[in-house]
């Protein structure tokens, strides 16, 4: 039997404080966001390790997220809301985006591996925000 993967974008993508934070719906691309993207945006790596089914209860994720804005104080205060929400992914569940309890319970749990600040060459008067995340299902 083959079970759903869960994507933490999805509960990103939803949050309410992201969202004020960002002024209107936040934008998640994967990997490329088209040339018409509005500030500010997200783009990011999802890379799941294909586990079998031996190894899906410990199954470890790599995400990085790029934020990308034109206010600098908003693009810092987006990535520590990025932060603390991953900080708190123990209480996300896999299906629903809550706490949920029965036998489809997984606990998510991360952990932030780097962060830099960047300023984009090819778009002037934008700078970047990498996130790199290890996400753990247990």
């Amino acid at each position: 039997m083959s079970l759903p993967i869960y994507d933490i974008n999805n509960h990103l993508k939803t949050n309410s404080d992201i969202v004020s934070a960002a002024g209107k719906q936040m934008s998640f691309y994967p990997v490329v966001a088209p040339s018409n993207a509005t500030a500010p945006y997200v783009v990011y790596y999802y890379n799941p390790l294909i586990p079998d089914s031996d190894k899906y209860w410990m199954r470890r994720d790599v995400v990085r997220y790029s934020i990308f804005d034109t206010d600098v104080a908003r693009l810092f205060s987006i990535s520590e809301l990025f932060i603390r929400e991953l900080g708190r992914a123990d209480q996300v569940a896999k299906s629903t985006g809550v706490a949920a309890t029965g036998a489809n319970r997984r606990i998510l749990t991360s952990a932030q591996m780097d962060s830099s600040l960047a300023v984009p060459l090819e778009k002037e008067g934008w700078y970047r925000m990498n996130l790199d995340f290890r996400i753990s299902n247990v």
